[in-house]
């Protein structure tokens, strides 16, 4: 599996590089507390209502990449 702190560590360095700091300390990002994860994912939420959605308010490509990355940050309640 690739690791998805590159590309969320790029992402992070724009939006919130405090949060991008911490996110280099760590060797998994399900390390990262609960409270930061969920920060992350308001902001990659924001940044897809923003620019990952096309005219018909359905993903774009973009928006994919970002919900993949929501997904990496182990949020998701096992079903």
């Amino acid at each position: 599996m690739t690791d998805p702190r590159t590309p969320l560590t790029a992402l992070l360095m724009r939006l919130d590089p405090t949060v991008a700091a911490k996110l280099s300390t760590v060797g998994d990002v399900c390390e990262l507390s609960r409270d930061l994860r969920e920060h992350i994912v308001d902001l990659l939420g924001s940044e897809c209502a923003d620019h990952g959605l096309d005219e018909h308010e359905q993903l774009n490509a973009y928006g994919r990449e970002l919900e993949a990355l929501i997904e990496s940050l182990g949020l998701e309640e096992p079903s």
